[in-house]
């Protein structure tokens, strides 16, 4: 493992951290985006330090970070996998400046996917398989029993141990819940005093599409992805519930003083609202869109309306219902829409929805993403939305530009929200490049990386998006409409493909920190690390 800021040594060493502090000035004094701007706070500044780690060449090879051998820096667990049940385990702890190995060792045959969990205060490996759920104590290199519990998820590829998203603080006491995808439904087992877990409850339709979870590279997230169980405060006691629509109906397990939930429906309700389904994946864009290869015709439906999440937007407290509609009749005649429908409290103690939408979004554009955030930290959900505009003259530029360059034009749209609206125009745009092979079996189109996080400590959300194979351009989040600065920081450095980059901070100093895990069929693996300095 080397540590350095750009290839080629020491030398460059200094040159890399040459280049990005002189863009730090440039962005400070000569760009000036935040400056610019009357009455706006100068942004804050920084730069990476850069680590390389390799870590092996194993074909199929999971990458996750934890604090889970004690230290100040964040380990990292690697597992790899093969078609003969083999389940390594390799822990690389932060010693002396460099991660070194400090674990080795195997994990039970079956295991099916791993996931890092807080319990009791300490960051633990979470393993699955065979029914059983436990965590590796890495002091006595064994794994400790923590639940028997069902799950038919499985990694698409055969022998491969995944990293699936299995924690979420459900009920606001801070504390790491587990919940795990079977079938339709998630086993959901709440965490008590001292690391001990309530018996598991099944929350979720017993019917439904098949599911498709798309695995991000980093890990694949069945909560978050799946999107038919929601997190929202129905009955309006301060507590957060968990709901999911049944066919015709809300089903409610409510939550009690115990921060426990309902072993089965406590309560059920209904909605004017009209939606077709609450599968996300049941439309055509954005997920299928997005993950569609080239010579695959699309399978989702072209129009309809899906339940997109229930939650609360314009931050008074009461959750509200999202539609998101898609009308997609040719590449040139592309519509959606993002329709807010506000919550109000009943007479009887629950949640109601406004059968016309409070806040609409209305886009002539092909979405291939959509995230909501709180870029500005004013309660209320702002919403970014990766798409792509069709014509017919647009598309026969892009066709051209794409052949020469294979790469095609792609956009960022923010809107934020105030007051409870959104704008009829975007607050902020920015334009990015996927990257278009034009192989057969392969993805339509390779996205670039788009993460969203505070990099340099000030509380504000910041941009970074891959340029190209080659670097990353990193937007400051800045005070006002604009949400980031105009001109971004460059960092050069060589890009894996999207889903292998994500944030995470890994000195516990309030800063995301870039990880990025390189995969190779003929060299060994490696994880490149930018800390934010």
């Amino acid at each position: 493992m080397r540590k350095r800021t750009a290839r080629g040594g020491a030398r460059h060493h200094r040159r890399g951290r040459f280049a990005i502090l002189t863009l730090r000035v440039c962005l400070y004094g000569c760009v000036g985006p935040a400056a610019a701007l009357p009455g706006a706070e100068p942004v804050e500044l920084f730069a990476f330090e850069r680590y390389d780690v390799v870590t092996g060449s194993r074909e199929r090879q999971t990458i996750l970070t934890g604090f889970l051998v004690g230290g100040s820096m964040a380990d990292l667990a690697v597992v790899d996998g093969d078609e003969d049940d083999g389940r390594r385990l390799r822990i690389l702890t932060f010693r002396a400046g460099e991660w070194v190995p400090e674990v080795e060792t195997t994990l039970r045959p079956g295991t099916s996917f791993v996931d890092v969990a807080a319990i009791d205060g300490r960051d633990r490996l979470v393993v699955y398989g065979g029914g059983r759920l436990t965590w590796f104590d890495p002091e006595s290199e064994t794994e400790r029993e923590l639940a028997a519990v069902e799950s038919d998820f499985r990694s698409p590829r055969r022998g491969e141990v995944v990293h699936v998203d299995i924690t979420r603080d459900l009920n606001g006491d801070g504390r790491n819940e587990l919940v795990v995808p079977q079938n339709h439904a998630f086993h959901v087992l709440v965490q008590g005093s001292g690391g001990t877990f309530a018996d598991p409850v099944t929350v979720g339709p017993s019917t439904g599409p098949d599911r498709v979870y798309r695995g991000d590279g980093s890990r694949f997230r069945p909560w978050d992805d799946g999107g038919r169980v929601h997190e929202m405060d129905y009955d309006l006691d301060g507590r957060r519930d968990l709901v999911f629509w049944n066919q015709d109906h809300f089903a409610v397990h409510l939550q009690d003083q115990r921060g426990l939930f309902a072993a089965e429906a406590s309560t059920t309700f209904t909605t004017e609202v009209a939606f077709d389904s609450d599968d996300h994946a049941s439309l055509a864009a954005p997920q299928e869109v997005r993950h569609r290869r080239i010579g695959d015709s699309l399978t989702g439906a072209p129009t309809g309306r899906v339940l997109r999440s229930l939650t609360d937007l314009n931050g008074d407290g009461v959750a509200d219902l999202v539609v998101f509609s898609l009308d997609l009749r040719s590449m040139w005649n592309v519509r959606f829409t993002y329709e807010v429908h506000p919550g109000a409290p009943t007479p009887e103690g629950g949640t109601v929805f406004a059968p016309d939408a409070g806040a609409t979004i209305l886009s002539d554009s092909l979405p291939y993403e959509i995230g909501p955030y709180d870029f500005d930290n004013d309660g209320q959900v702002d919403v970014m939305f990766r798409t792509m505009r069709f014509g017919v003259f647009k598309t026969v530029r892009m066709i051209g530009a794409g052949m020469l360059t294979r790469s095609v034009p792609m956009r960022l749209d923010f809107y934020r929200m105030e007051g409870g609206l959104y704008s009829g125009k975007p607050s902020a745009v920015r334009k990015i490049r996927g990257r278009a092979p034009g192989v057969s079996g392969e993805k339509g189109i390779f996205h670039p990386s788009v993460l969203v996080g505070d990099v340099n400590g000030d509380g504000r959300d910041d941009l970074v998006v891959q340029k190209g194979r080659k670097g990353l351009n990193v937007f400051v989040g800045v005070p006002g409409p604009e949400l980031f600065a105009g001109s971004p920081e460059e960092v050069a450095i060589a890009m894996p493909n999207e889903e292998y980059t994500w944030l995470v901070d890994l000195n516990r100093d309030g800063k995301q920190d870039v990880l990025m895990h390189h995969t190779f069929t003929t060299e060994p693996h490696r994880v490149t690390i930018l800390v934010a300095k």
